[in-house]
């Protein structure tokens, strides 16, 4: 059975029919040989073709199999009933079990479904599989935040917060900022994938917040940086955080003080300057 066209969307009118994807878990972690159930439900019971995808870490989708309500689920090349099983009860539930998982399995899962056959598809969000080994120990990362500098407050009026997660094993971590305890998305940059820290088996992750040199001015603003991992089969949060500099507005102030007067300081001398050279002009002529 070929691919249908596919972008992943949570949801999207299909041939008309408006319909909606839900999947669970969002993010699971597992051993090595343990095994996963994925979840998936679609609202509309005539999406009758549903399909599942697999998508590794920096590649493309793959279609898995597909599941036809009168047909028995057809599985693409390199995937098997055996190791990717796929149930559905009714029109609108499917579950895939995949057992006794390998590091090669790690990847994002999307469930799919359409009306008609090579139709355009309505997507779930997708579920993310870590897989660590079956004796690896969890490692829950350090948090840093650092200042922003003092020449980008000087030359942008801007101030950027940098929070570094380091340390940490396996390499999923979610990174992002709070801002007087209310989340913030504004301004905030995140690398899109974790790095390895040389020849050790931790990562590391970046994430960076921009906001303006007011905000940063203002000793009462609370900057926090919350990682999330994975911690004995839950998500667990570590965090770290800083607050204003009003030093850095005192010290922004006076370098704009200072800017000023080098500035005059300038302007005094130019002005000297060209009065010297008219009054040197003026006697000259006199002389004459």
């Amino acid at each position: 059975m070929g691919i249908p066209s596919h972008q992943p969307h949570a949801q999207y009118k299909s041939c008309g029919i408006k319909g909606l994807i839900m999947q669970w878990p969002k993010v699971t972690l597992k051993r090595a040989g343990e095994t996963v159930d994925i979840s998936c439900y679609q609202n509309y019971t005539r999406l009758a073709y549903m399909y599942w995808y697999q998508q590794p870490p920096r590649h493309g989708l793959k279609l898995v199999a597909s599941i036809v309500t009168w047909m028995k689920n057809s599985y693409e090349e390199g995937y098997s009933e055996a190791k990717f099983y796929i149930t559905r009860d009714n029109n609108d539930y499917s579950v895939m079990t995949i057992k006794n998982v390998t590091y090669n399995d790690a990847a994002t899962y999307f469930c799919a479904a359409t009306v008609l056959y090579n139709a355009q598809l309505t997507f779930g969000a997708g579920t993310v599989l870590r897989v660590i080994g079956t004796d690896d120990k969890i490692i829950p990362p350090s948090v840093a935040i650092f200042s922003p500098s003092k020449q980008e407050i000087q030359q942008k009026n801007k101030a950027t917060l940098v929070c570094l997660a380091s340390g940490f094993y396996p390499d999923h971590l979610n990174l992002f900022w709070k801002v007087n305890g209310a989340k913030r998305t504004e301004g905030v940059g995140t690398d899109e994938f974790s790095t390895q820290n040389g020849n050790e088996k931790t990562f590391s992750l970046t994430s960076r917040l921009r906001i303006s040199a007011q905000e940063w001015f203002n000793p009462f603003n609370r900057f926090e940086c919350v990682a999330k991992f994975f911690k004995n089969g839950t998500l667990d949060s570590t965090h770290k955080l800083i607050y204003g500099d009003a030093e850095s507005y005192r010290w922004y102030g006076n370098s704009l003080k200072l800017t000023y007067l080098i500035l005059c300081g300038k302007a005094l001398l130019y002005a000297v300057l060209v009065s010297s050279l008219v009054w040197t002009a003026k006697v000259g002529w006199c002389a004459t």
